[in-house]
């Protein structure tokens, strides 16, 4: 970030600051109307969704689309964190192997020296 050093920097500065707001606001405007969009009762018949995506049906399309985003939500958390505790376990057993590997390297070394 450069310094502002007089004035006109300044509101140089924040004419560029309001401009990146009213981008960010209409960003989030356009993706609100989409998630309004993707709930609407209208919109819910021409959705085609995957075989393996959560398919909810109940009267009332905002409940549908509420509990197919929770299902698909915390079927990514469970995903994370089985993904994180094998990433984990693959790390301590590669360690444990890294481990043996240096030791017979290093039991081997030392009985060709003798």
């Amino acid at each position: 970030m450069k310094k502002i050093r007089n004035i006109r920097d300044l509101e140089n500065e924040r004419v560029r600051l309001r401009v990146r707001e009213l981008e960010l606001e209409k960003r989030l405007d356009r993706s609100w109307k989409e998630l309004k969009n993707n709930f609407s009762t209208n919109n819910l018949t021409e959705q085609k969704q995957p075989e393996a995506a959560f398919n909810f049906r109940t009267g009332n399309a905002l409940l549908n689309g509420a509990l197919n985003f929770g299902a698909t939500f915390l079927s990514h958390r469970v995903g994370l964190i089985a993904g994180r505790t094998i990433e984990n376990a693959a790390e301590q057993i590669l360690g444990r192997l890294s481990q043996k590997i240096n030791s017979l390297g290093s039991k081997k070394k030392r009985s060709q020296k003798s």
